[in-house]
């Protein structure tokens, strides 16, 4: 049953409707207080029937994605994938992920011996910067707010704060990123959930070309993988044959060429045509 599409979609927005349902019979007084806690009872029955089910889904989901080497994150990312609608999962995957990107900054990435890092993080840094700036000066309106009730002046606080912390973040998980080239491997990385290796042995080519990328993030179209960042790639390598791209949420992909953004992409086609070079 779950392999049909329509019946997936509808058990994946079942509990929202539930509990949007809830919401209004009692907020709405359309039933006495006792109706109301039978119809809460049975709505609630269906809800633990569900729920029961998309923890099912979420674990098989889990165990697919460890089994291909996904992190616990990553596996968990999947997870929610299964289980809600594309529209929250989004949401709440790019909380989740935000959130948990925060102790990177207190982190330094390290590196093989031989490995060199492509910076790739766009326009993130600028994005980042201003919203921090932003929500500084939010911050500072928020305690120097005198009008209306006091804990309005709380709400406005924290609500800054929150898109402070955001900020930060989202630089942690994006600006400070990198793709990794070695006489071995290339590999090309997106966030947290996309890390993709492929064998230097296998490239063929290397050239900058830039082109707008109307598709999700990471996306595969007519045999190439596309690793873009804010819509955009500059970069594009061509491989020799089809190469498998390994995917943490879904099947693995043959593909004959990615592109991808790089920061500067001459000095990363100048860095990955150099391994190139010394590679066996």
């Amino acid at each position: 049953m779950l392999r049909n599409p329509r019946v997936a979609a509808l058990l994946r927005w079942l509990p929202f409707v539930i509990i949007a349902a809830n919401l209004l019979l009692v907020l709405t007084g359309v039933v006495d207080l006792a109706r109301a806690a039978i119809i809460v009872v049975v709505l609630e029955v269906c809800l633990l029937g569900v729920v029961v089910a998309e923890f099912a889904a979420i674990r098989i989901a889990y165990r697919r994605a460890r089994s291909r080497g996904a992190s616990r994150t990553q596996a968990f990312m999947a997870g929610l994938d299964a289980c809600l609608p594309p529209s929250v999962a989004f949401v709440v995957k790019q909380e989740l992920l935000v959130t948990l990107a925060l102790p990177r900054l207190l982190l330094r990435e390290s590196r093989a011996e031989g490995v060199t890092s492509v910076r790739c993080g766009g326009p993130t840094a600028a994005v980042a910067r201003s919203m921090s700036a932003l929500a500084l000066s939010g911050a500072v309106l928020a305690l120097l707010f005198t009008g209306g009730p006091g804990w309005l002046r709380w709400v406005l606080f924290a609500v800054a704060v929150y898109f402070l912390l955001y900020a930060l973040g989202l630089w942690s998980l994006h600006g400070r990123q990198s793709h990794l080239v070695s006489e071995r491997f290339l590999r090309v990385r997106h966030g947290a959930n996309a890390d993709f290796a492929f064998p230097t042995s296998e490239v063929v080519s290397a050239r900058v070309s830039r082109s707008a990328h109307r598709g999700g993030p990471v996306s595969v179209d007519e045999g190439t993988l596309t690793v873009s960042v804010f819509g955009g790639t500059n970069v594009v390598v061509d491989f020799g044959g089809p190469v498998p791209a390994r995917f943490l949420d879904r099947e693995e992909e043959h593909v004959s060429a990615v592109r991808f953004h790089a920061d500067s992409p001459e000095e990363a086609v100048r860095v990955l045509v150099g391994h190139l070079d010394r590679s066996p």
